[in-house]
């Protein structure tokens, strides 16, 4: 199944559906039936199984699921099965601490390299992550394979958005405080901020007074 068959609220409820069969997996609960994860993942049943049929996943009638054959299948889907190549475009303090915290790592995503365009950036080492000049991209990107491109500049993040692209990198997350976009279809890029949940808040807050 290609990307693009799986509609995007489908994909963001079934990242929910991983990160709650892992909660219930660390609880050693080994099945539970379909009305009681979906009460926990905040869906009714028929949704969780239109979704799961996406994954090609069936509970067993009486029984429920499989926590961990259901969280399995997921990981397969999604492709957190496997480990995946990050660096780092533009250093700043949130830049500093993904590259120095290590959850990513035990969610399978590793920083390699981190890129600045800052003359006293560069040379610095955060985790054992070395911090290169953007114009050494090209040379950095021949010697290991980057999959994921993460954008944390402060200023022009433009600039790190165009050379990743330019390597050939087609996943790019966008962490910085200007959404980005692209016309080319095979470039995926997630525009995230803190601010973005929390106008949601704001916006039901304010509109439930």
């Amino acid at each position: 199944m290609k990307v693009k068959d799986t509609p995007e609220n489908t994909l963001e409820r079934l990242i929910i559906y991983l990160k709650v069969l892992e909660a219930l997996e660390k609880k050693n609960i080994d099945f539970i039936s379909s009305e009681d994860l979906a009460k926990n993942c905040g869906v009714n049943s028929a949704q969780l199984r239109k979704d799961l049929s996406f994954v090609g996943s069936l509970g067993t009638k009486g029984v429920g699921y499989s926590v961990k054959s259901l969280k399995f299948s997921l990981k397969n889907f999604l492709g957190r099965a496997q480990e995946w190549n990050l660096i780092l475009g533009g250093l700043s303090p949130l830049g500093i601490f993904l590259l120095q915290d290590k959850i990513l790592q035990k969610e399978g995503f590793y920083f390699l390299a981190a890129f600045d365009t800052k003359e006293e950036n560069i040379g610095k080492i955060y985790n054992g992550i070395v911090v290169y000049n953007l114009n050494q991209l090209p040379q950095v990107v021949n010697v290991i394979k980057v999959d994921i491109g993460v954008i944390t500049a402060e200023e022009n993040p433009e600039i790190f958005l165009e050379a990743f692209i330019n390597q050939g990198i087609k996943a790019i997350l966008n962490l910085s405080k200007v959404p980005l976009f692209v016309e080319n279809q095979e470039i995926k890029i997630e525009n995230f901020s803190f601010s973005m949940p929390l106008t949601k808040l704001s916006y039901f807050l304010k509109n439930s007074l």
